[in-house]
């Protein structure tokens, strides 16, 4: 049996991984309510303390990215038949345009609510979102789109890919290497997070948050690869085992690398169960919410500021109409349904044209979108 890794992700998965990307929704809703309970009195019990661990759900991103990034141009890598300007061209369109129109939407906003005061920060600010350059410690904080820190590490692991695919293709040949990639990347982002005084690496946002994708993208090639050997009555065994250790381990204020194992546990179930139709993460209305996470992901800001700073003015007694619970609902909706106009309006259409550039010249144009 051939055990290098581009070998091994020849073996075909069912499907167009359906329940990844309901899950991705699922991790995106995790973020959104971590940065509504900021705004709002919460109750002091389990659920809400899963709640506060929300900005993990950054980290899921990262690792499903690995694996969807490698499930899709694994077998163009290995026929030597990837093209980097198109990749890069694909992998820009998927992120870049709705992270600018929300990055300028933020711009307006800010000098609309502060004047000119600070508007030699807000250029630099809109400088650094501009480049993607807002993950290395170039800035003072979150910036702009705050959550949008996400989107430069996101396209470094996307260059740093594309580069390994044309320059170091036989490594992608070698799970082992892949592995040691991973440990080694993990260990020493682990002290360099340390050293600038987190934690752990999953506490790196602004300030070199960038880094903080290198081991998590690896660890998702390397679930790749051993979703090839799962079977779907193991992939059931597995996904229950990480839906069980998520909530055993998630409300702890504490958490941030034991966090991975439910993680993996789920990309591999999730993926090696998208076939099965009956599974409910596998049904339409969940699948499109995933479609649409990218657009809840990046615009629940504004959400947040017209649901607690714009509707409270316009109606004094608005946040205390309803119940916490009411109003999580009544927001979810609200953000669903912006997120659903950003979708169609800007998102999709968006990279639907700039994917139309060059297709021809550079090929690959029947590889499906990574998702991500």
């Amino acid at each position: 049996m051939k055990t290098g890794l581009l070998s091994v992700a020849r073996v075909p998965l069912e499907g167009d991984l359906r329940i990844l990307t309901s899950l991705r929704f699922l991790a995106a809703f995790w973020v959104v309510v971590f940065h509504f309970r900021t705004r709002i009195s919460y109750p002091d019990n389990y659920v809400w303390d899963i709640v506060d661990n929300g900005a993990r759900g950054v980290d899921f991103f990262f690792i499903l990215s690995g694996f969807v990034l490698y499930h899709v141009y694994g077998d163009a890598i290995r026929n030597n038949a990837f093209k980097l300007p198109r990749y890069l061209q694909k992998r820009f369109s998927r992120i870049y345009p709705l992270h600018f129109a929300t990055m300028i939407a933020m711009f307006a906003l800010a000098i609309a609510r502060n004047g000119a005061g600070d508007l030699g920060k807000l250029f630099g600010d809109l400088f650094s979102s501009t480049f993607l350059l807002h993950s290395w410690g170039v800035t003072g904080g979150l910036v702009l789109n705050g959550q949008s820190w996400t989107i430069s590490s996101e396209f470094f692991a996307y260059i740093l890919f594309g580069l390994a695919a044309i320059y170091a293709r036989r490594a992608f040949s070698s799970v082992w290497v892949i592995l040691l990639a991973f440990v080694v990347s993990f260990v020493a982002i682990h002290y360099f997070a340390l050293a600038i005084g987190k934690t752990s690496f999953m506490h790196m946002t602004w300030d070199f948050g960038a880094l903080r994708i290198v081991p998590l993208f690896l660890l998702g090639m390397l679930l790749r690869w051993a979703t090839s050997y799962v079977q779907p009555a193991q992939a059931v065994v597995l996904g229950a085992l990480g839906v069980v250790s998520f909530l055993i381990i998630a409300d702890d204020p504490e958490v941030t690398y034991p966090l991975i194992l439910p993680f993996s546990l789920l990309i591999v179930s999730g993926a090696r169960l998208s076939g099965l139709k009956w599974a409910p993460l596998n049904q339409t209305p969940f699948v499109y919410l995933g479609e649409i996470s990218y657009s809840t992901y990046l615009v629940h800001s504004f959400t947040m500021f017209f649901y607690f700073d714009v509707f409270p003015k316009l109606a004094p007694d608005f946040l205390s109409w309803m119940d916490l619970n009411v109003h999580l609902v009544v927001f979810t909706l609200f953000t669903i349904a912006a997120s659903a106009l950003s979708y169609h309006l800007i998102e999709h259409p968006a990279r639907s044209y700039l994917n139309g550039f060059g297709g021809r010249r550079w090929g690959a144009r029947k590889a499906p979108a990574a998702g991500i």
